[in-house]
């Protein structure tokens, strides 16, 4: 990122009322910019999200992070806790994030908590830091900091628990004043803890939930290092993001996810893993126009059984979305399309989809154009072109990875082969 230009410092205090004319820009945009993420963080208690936790260590005599383990939690937020169940049990409980993994490092406050301290909070001081370049356009940067008095942000290690501080900068599109990257640090750890830093970078993106757009945390890494040179880092994803209705405070029924689903006509099904399902895009995918969290829709194409029994049904409507879009340049420039199903529905019927794309059926890829290189097992199209050169292992659970010409076109008819996996078979919590 390129920093332009810098501010003053901003305090927001409950109560005053001034003439927005007579403000600096970058105020004014501020306090828009907190009401619009007031409203947002007011909805974010109507979701729950699969919360993939990849974690690394590093002793300072390694040259790397050496992964340790990947943990997988359904996760939503009430009031200022966050709240965690199993993938799967559809039961929500106030239990501790490290209730749910032994060793490594578990960390909490990503999926709401850091955003609602940082802007729904009076005592939060804001410094406007400058206009920056983001990700090929012009952001707002703005530094934060929360005392430790009002944090309320612990850190658990050696045996200890304590309060501490917090500062960091957030970064919101110039435009549309929509929250892109939160950045939260310890402001002086004590000593006692033995951590020299810890950082927690948030990114934010819109996702389709429903007949939603909905801003919600798309990703999260989380680095510690400690005095002694050792370091302890997560990597987090949210995806398969849907919306529930609670009935109590403390445990949740999760029924499924939709308006369509909210009615008690309609029965849940639980789709069973190692099921192979095709499915058939009805919405065109181009390079010019794709963008995260676009919505896409398709058909299933042929009834899918298990032992004679029909499970689902040929023409249930899959719905999903762009996950990710990434340009790359090795070994050829191109792009890495990353998409997700999250649900299927059939007359009386709902489910949700969790699967990983194993194929492009041969003489059914609609690409307009060849795509790089890869290395992968090429899929011919209609027109005996390579269309495709496969697809990569989900580099989040749940999802697929495409590698594509950097002017691509999927047309309606494109079909993917997915082959179903089981999120209800889980560790469950001792």
């Amino acid at each position: 990122m390129r920093r332009v230009s810098a501010g003053a410092v901003l305090w927001f205090l409950a109560g005053i009322a001034v003439n927005a004319d007579d403000l600096p820009k970058e105020v004014v945009r501020l306090a828009r910019f907190k009401q619009a993420v007031r409203e947002t963080l007011s909805q974010i208690p109507n979701y729950t999200c699969l919360e993939s936790i990849q974690r690394y260590g590093f002793e300072h005599h390694g040259r790397a992070f050496q992964p340790l383990d990947t943990v997988q939690v359904e996760i939503s937020n009430l009031g200022d806790k966050e709240i965690l169940s199993w993938p799967g049990a559809r039961r929500f409980a106030e239990n501790s994030v490290s209730d749910f993994a032994a060793g490594g490092m578990m960390s909490s406050g990503v999926f709401a908590l850091h955003a609602r301290t940082v802007f729904l909070a009076d005592t939060t001081t804001i410094q406007y830091h400058g206009e920056e370049e983001f990700a090929g356009h012009m952001a707002s940067r703005y530094d934060f900091r929360v005392p430790q008095a009002w944090s309320g942000y612990q850190i658990h290690t050696n045996g200890l628990n304590v309060t501490v501080g917090t500062r960091g900068s957030f970064w919101i599109d110039a435009e549309s004043l929509e929250l892109l990257r939160l950045e939260v640090r310890a402001d002086d750890p004590p000593p006692s803890l033995g951590i020299e830093n810890h950082v927690t970078v948030i990114e934010y993106a819109r996702a389709r939930i429903g007949e939603a757009d909905v801003l919600l945390p798309q990703s999260a890494r989380v680095l510690t290092t400690r005095v002694s040179g050792d370091a302890l880092r997560n990597d987090i994803e949210f995806s398969h993001c849907r919306e529930f209705v609670a009935d109590s405070t403390i445990h949740f029924d999760i029924p499924a996810a939709s308006a369509v689903a909210a009615s008690p006509a309609v029965r849940q099904v639980d789709v069973p893993g190692g099921l192979t399902i095709t499915i058939e895009l009805q919405t065109a995918v181009d390079a010019a126009s794709a963008k995260v969290g676009q919505l896409l829709s398709g058909r299933v194409v042929d009834d899918v059984r298990r032992k004679g029994q029909l499970i689902v049904p040929k023409g249930a409507l899959a719905t999903g979305r762009i996950r990710s879009f990434s340009r790359v340049r090795s070994p050829e420039p191109g792009i890495e399309l990353t998409v997700e199903f999250e649900e299927l529905a059939w007359e009386g019927a709902h489910a949700q989809f969790y699967a990983e794309m194993q194929s492009v059926p041969a003489g059914d890829s609609l690409l307009a154009m060849p795509a790089i290189d890869g290395g992968l097992p090429t899929v011919p199209s209609s027109s005996g072109s390579a269309a495709m050169t496969g697809v990569a292992g989900p580099q989040i659970p749940g999802t697929a990875v495409l590698h594509l010409k950097t002017q691509f076109r999927l047309k309606p008819g494109f079909r993917m082969s997915w082959r179903t996996l089981e999120p209800n078979v889980r560790r469950r919590a001792k």
